[in-house]
């Protein structure tokens, strides 16, 4: 520590076995050192506790904060699907008051699995509003179950990326209005299935890279935030469970809304090619890249000989243009050079299929 005289310290925080105790004490000897700090990451089942012990005007120098609460507790997407479950553990609360949580300097804040309740919205939107060069933004799982209805919005002036993650309602997406964003990502939590689409406004209008997750039952609110990103170039729409029995045709809101822009769409959970043809061919202008990610391709039993033709006929254009590349991901569901493209619907056949055939399974 002697040797490294006056430059800046990246202190890591990130044995999540490692005692609460000793964590002070090691703490203790730093904290004289804390204006020097540019970096603090604080992965550890009692993160909070963790940053509760520095004295906030310490943080001063501070340029990038990720504080995790690492895992006692068990998988976070369970919580989407069994919230009842008897003894399961909850996410911390943060305690700290806002207030007086000074980091001037910060460009680079992360907050997972850490609650902060509805009623602190108010301060946590004031403290973000502080932190005048704030370039990136990361808030993953850290929602309560229910609505944060706070009609308060703040201004990112200096913000580039911003992600939201596990989202369990709409109303938080109008907390942040950032002109000179370009990433965006939004994942909303598997429950509740659909959103009401919120008013954002112009919001996010400057985003060129965007990133959807688990809105396929929701049809009104990606349709209300693929209007608002009038500029985006890459656009990524995910699910990363199988397809629901209440899911729609994602590839269905492309058509609806034209982004004059877009020249990179990545489908994860593609359910109708025929749709993506049409989607792909609205934005012929401008489209070089089409990616899709476990195909999602079986039709109802009761389903016609057109639309089996349908099919065939666009995933063969798909591959046939030479206007922009297609390429389909395969991953650990490949068995030798083909791809279990469908296993969730037992009313629906399930198909594989390899580069130059379609073959049905029973």
């Amino acid at each position: 520590m002697g040797r490294s005289g006056s430059l800046p310290l990246d202190v890591h925080i990130v044995d999540p076995s490692s005692k609460i105790g000793p964590i002070r004490e090691q703490l203790s000897e730093l904290v004289h050192k804390a204006e020097r700090w540019q970096t603090l990451r604080i992965s550890h089942p009692d993160a909070v506790l963790i940053l509760e012990q520095l004295s906030p005007p310490e943080l001063n120098g501070v340029r990038t904060l990720f504080v995790k609460a690492t895992t006692r507790q068990s998988n976070l997407p369970l919580r989407d699907y069994y919230p009842f479950v008897p003894d399961y553990p909850s996410l911390p609360t943060f305690s700290l008051s806002w207030a007086d949580l000074h980091l001037p300097r910060l460009q680079d804040l992360e907050f997972s699995d850490i609650i902060i309740e509805p009623r602190a919205v108010v301060d946590f939107l004031d403290f973000l509003q502080s932190c005048s060069d704030l370039r990136r933004l990361a808030l993953n799982h850290i929602w309560e179950r229910g609505i944060y209805d706070t009609p308060r919005s703040v201004t990112l002036h200096s913000l580039q990326e911003l992600e939201l993650r596990g989202i369990s309602s709409p109303q938080v997406l109008r907390w942040i209005v950032a002109p000179k964003l370009q990433r965006l990502v939004i994942e909303k939590t598997a429950l509740p299935r659909t959103w009401a689409p919120v008013e954002i406004g112009t919001h996010y209008a400057t985003a060129t890279d965007v990133t959807l997750i688990r809105f396929s039952t929701s049809p009104a609110a990606l349709r209300n935030i693929v209007r608002a990103v009038p500029l985006v170039s890459n656009l990524k729409l995910l699910e990363f469970e199988f397809r629901s029995p209440y899911a729609f045709n994602a590839e269905a809101v492309l058509q609806e809304q034209a982004l004059p822009c877009l020249t990179s769409l990545h489908i994860q959970g593609t359910f109708s090619l025929f749709q993506l043809q049409k989607a792909v061919e609205l934005h012929r202008a401008t489209l070089t890249k089409v990616e899709v990610h476990r195909l999602d391709l079986g039709l109802p039993e009761e389903s016609l000989q057109r639309e089996y033709q349908e099919r065939d006929e666009a995933w063969k254009w798909l591959r046939d243009q030479s206007w922009f590349t297609f390429k389909v991901n395969q991953d650990s569901g490949i068995i030798g050079d083909r791809y279990l493209s469908h296993q969730d619907q037992k009313w629906r056949r399930k198909i594989e299929f390899s580069t130059n055939s379609w073959e049905y399974l029973s």
